[in-house]
């Protein structure tokens, strides 16, 4: 019974579209409206053109009695073009080559002390990178998304890797990699 009658209104809906399209649109465009009204608002159109960077105090609130009514501007602006050192590039490369000993090489002393302190040696990385390889695993891709320089020197570089066959064979994961470089261009940390 409900099929018939909402078979009907379309039915009527669609050969009023054909026979009086102007009319229809009007409907729809004011049906439209309304709902935009009801669901939004008029302030519904900042929505669309994307999030404020103004910050304001509202003079109502009373944590904040006696604090300035004039809104605050906070500038926003675009990420720094910031290529990799050569140490991330070198320690890239000697991971997807599963070469210990170039990624040990970008390390800086402080790192390498770090991980020694740990148990860590080159010899017992290339242990576990000749295991993984042996064990299937490879990488498919390594995507830099972006770096940035700081004003004490240091910089840091964000990497996503996709691979196989590093948690479980044939199993395809992604992770990433922020490297820490200190101003001397050596690699401090890898988280």
């Amino acid at each position: 019974m409900l099929w018939r009658v909402v078979r009907r209104l379309l039915a009527v809906g669609i050969r009023g579209m054909v026979w009086h399209p102007v009319v229809t649109l009007t409907v729809v465009v004011f049906a439209l409206g309304a709902v935009g009204l009801t669901a939004g608002g008029m302030n519904s159109g900042r929505i669309l053109s994307g999030p404020s960077n103004t910050a304001s105090v509202s003079p109502l609130s009373p944590s904040l009695a006696g604090a300035s009514t004039a809104a605050t501007t906070i500038p926003v602006h675009p990420a720094q073009q910031v290529h990799p050192t050569a140490s991330v590039q070198q320690y890239i490369q000697g991971m997807v080559g599963f070469n210990a000993h170039l990624m040990w090489q970008a390390l800086s002393a402080s790192a390498i002390q770090s991980m020694v302190s740990q148990g860590g040696s080159e010899a017992a990385l290339q242990q576990r990178l000749d295991q993984a390889r042996q064990n299937g695993a490879k990488y498919d891709d390594v995507t830099y998304i972006g770096g940035y320089s700081m004003s004490d020197g240091s910089k840091y570089f964000f990497y996503v890797v996709s691979r196989h066959g590093f948690s479980t064979t044939n199993t395809a994961d992604q992770v990433f990699f922020v490297f820490t470089v200190g101003p001397d261009g050596k690699i401090l940390q890898i988280q």
